[in-house]
């Protein structure tokens, strides 16, 4: 009877499947820009940099940890902007491992008074890593001493890579902005392992990413600059969909300057999935920020996901990024859209 069941779980694991990846899902949407939408590189014009890290389900052991770094930038005299951005995931205190790094052009062109156009495309080079002898199968469970057809001394740590792209655009207003992303452009498919009797793979689904929304002045001092005491509103919308994956971001940021408080929640079509309060603070050109998770499926005592961003922007004069003097319809003052 033992034999049976290891042939049968055998015969399971070796069985030709595929699976399939969803990419890390970050909840401070803005302070992770360019992760969110390729779009937003040089929307700020002046050089910019972020940083950010997530924890999901800590109660878990080995559980999900992501991370990204990013810097961007307006460049006049290329009529856009430029970026790059560094992210990855750690999956089972490191059995899966995957990176992804990237640069990113922005074109940006004015299509009317007071309403710009940013259109962006992002060359990435994807890094996959999985290490075979931290993995346990049924084989060694039931009976260590029977054969496995698994190559676990040849490729103990197996390594794939692939090129992949992104495509992006962001419109916006003074008091409006909205724009689309879909990631993974070309066709993602990595395989792990392939033998005569078994293949595992991995394979990356297009993502699809929309979002909109608008800055509501409730007290401001002046207009073009932020001043302590100013309060703004911003109400946002994002869908993102990846494969069987589709999620509705509804919230708002409510903004003190320099302190920002933000409540989302995030659900699919048939649940809800979780609530997420998020809160920063803002000091000359240093923001910082955190949220957190609270799960509302049966994962509520996973620990939820914490979350930090960071990001520092230098100053800097946009008319001196360009070598001619002449006005240009290229420029346009940064995205006025939230910072967390």
């Amino acid at each position: 009877m033992k034999r049976r069941i290891y042939i049968l779980l055998h015969l399971f694991i070796l069985t030709v499947f595929n699976s399939y990846s969803q990419d890390a899902h970050y909840s401070q949407f803005y302070a992770n820009p360019l992760y969110l939408n390729p779009a937003f590189a040089g929307t700020v014009n002046c050089p910019r940099f972020t940083l950010n890290f997530r924890d999901q389900w800590p109660a878990f052991k080995n559980n999900f940890l992501s991370f990204s770094a990013g810097y961007d930038q307006h460049i006049s005299d290329l009529h856009g902007g430029i970026g790059v951005l560094v992210s990855g995931n750690i999956v089972g205190g490191g059995i899966f491992q995957s990176y992804n790094a990237g640069v990113i052009y922005n074109f940006r062109i004015q299509a009317a008074h007071q309403f710009y156009l940013q259109f962006a495309l992002q060359a990435s080079y994807l890094y996959n890593s999985i290490n075979w002898n931290k993995l346990h199968f049924a084989s060694e469970i039931l009976d260590p001493t029977l054969p496995s057809d698994l190559p676990l001394e040849q490729n103990p740590n197996l390594v794939k890579s692939q090129f992949d792209a992104t495509f992006g655009f962001v419109a916006y207003t003074p008091y409006l902005y909205f724009g689309f992303a879909m990631h993974h452009l070309l066709p993602i498919q990595i395989t792990y392992l392939k033998t005569s009797s078994n293949k595992f793979k991995t394979l990356w689904e297009p993502k699809w990413t929309g979002h909109i929304g608008g800055k509501i002045a409730i007290v401001q001092k002046m207009r073009g600059e932020n001043n302590f005491g100013d309060i703004y509103l911003h109400p946002n919308i994002i869908f993102i969909s990846q494969g069987k994956f589709h999620y509705l971001h509804e919230g708002f940021y409510f903004n003190f300057y320099p302190f920002t408080l933000g409540a989302w929640v995030r659900h699919n079509f048939k649940n809800l999935d979780a609530v997420i309060i998020s809160c920063g603070v803002e000091y000359k050109l240093i923001r910082v920020g955190y949220s957190y998770d609270f799960n509302l499926t049966k994962l509520e005592k996973s620990g939820g996901a914490h979350e930090v961003s960071l990001q520092f922007i230098i100053p800097c004069d946009p008319d001196r990024t360009s070598k001619s003097s002449r006005k240009s319809k290229f420029k346009a003052p940064p995205v006025d859209c939230p910072l967390f």
